[in-house]
């Protein structure tokens, strides 16, 4: 009797429903076009982030990596952003082989003058398996390479971009002009009436020249300084040469720009700045090549922002609503 009852209970117990909530091993999350991110993904995603180097900060697009550590949200939008450069990676047909990997890895142990197996275990202990790091490490010299295909080789970043900046951080500099090349043409007081008809005859010109009139063909016109010089060019002068107010008169001009009437105790003038020459401040030139590079970067994350906004409308992205 005893053992007929046992039998009862312990079928009673394997045939009794399970009402215990199940674990859910993995979910699909999110499709990037025909590519899934799993649940696992992120957890794999939320270790990463708490051990150096794991993340690869370019794909942040300037936000801090505290941003990814609670938001969920931030963490889906990081995985979208790591499938749409894989895809691109193989569309490019840039993938590294396991050997180059294993070769930059000897060279970064080199240069950490540690032997192959230092390294791994340093590695270990910053809570990464040595298979870990070498996905890492794949991920990062594809991305490099992709990177400079995409956007590095694009980046044109020239002395007078960095110079601009350096202006634009430094509003109270001024630039030292050390020589001009200037033209003039001047009317005499002394000749065809006094001063008031020499005045007339100046601003006369200046209308036609407003009007878009050759400088040069009304100074061969109507030069009145009698040197005979062709085109009014009066020549090339060192800062300092010319008389104050001239100097003053074209201090502003861009090249190739002319000034008002300017009246001086010879009489009265409309000088053309034909190029000029400037010496930059010392202070810029000791720092030309990391202000480049700050510029470099700068525009870097803007244009891979970009990327990722254009990959993103042209792609299938599907977010299920148990995401996050």
């Amino acid at each position: 009797m005893f053992k007929k009852l046992l039998l009862v209970v312990l079928m009673s117990v394997a045939t009794r429903p399970t009402f215990a909530a199940k674990e859910v091993v993995d979910k699909i999350i999110a499709t990037v076009n025909s590519e899934a991110i799993l649940l696992s993904d992120m957890k794999k995603l939320q270790s990463r982030i708490t051990k150096p180097g794991a993340i690869d900060e370019s794909i942040l697009l300037g936000e801090p990596i505290e941003s990814l550590k609670s938001d969920k949200n931030a963490q889906l939008q990081f995985l979208i952003r790591e499938k749409l450069i894989t895809a691109e990676i193989k569309r490019q047909n840039l993938s590294v082989t396991d050997d180059k990997v294993d070769a930059e890895m000897n060279q970064l142990a080199k240069r950490g003058q540690m032997t192959r197996p230092e390294f791994e275990k340093f590695i270990v202990k910053q809570g990464l398996t040595v298979e870990d790091y070498k996905e890492i490490q794949k991920n990062k010299m594809e991305r490099q390479g992709f990177f400079e295909n995409e956007i590095v080789s694009k980046l044109r970043i020239t002395d007078e971009d960095a110079y601009g900046e350096y202006q634009t951080k430094n509003p109270n500099y001024k630039p030292n002009v050390n020589e001009f090349k200037v033209a003039q043409i001047f009317f005499n007081p002394r000749l065809k009436g006094e001063g008031e008809a020499a005045l007339a005859r100046a601003n006369a010109v200046l209308e036609k020249l407003k009007a878009g009139e050759s400088y040069e063909t009304l100074a061969n016109k109507f030069n009145e300084d009698g040197s005979g010089n062709k085109d009014g060019i009066l020549g090339t002068f060192k800062t300092g040469e010319l008389k104050p107010e001239t100097e003053n008169a074209i201090a502003g001009l861009s090249e190739n720009d002319y000034t008002d009437v300017v009246r001086t105790k010879q009489g009265f003038h409309i000088f053309k700045l034909l190029s000029k020459k400037t010496t930059m401040d010392p202070q810029f030139l000791k720092y030309k090549d990391q202000i480049k590079g700050y510029l470099s970067e700068k525009n870097f994350a803007r244009q891979l922002k970009n990327w990722f906004e254009s990959k993103k409308q042209d792609a299938y992205i599907t977010i299920y609503d148990n995401a996050t």
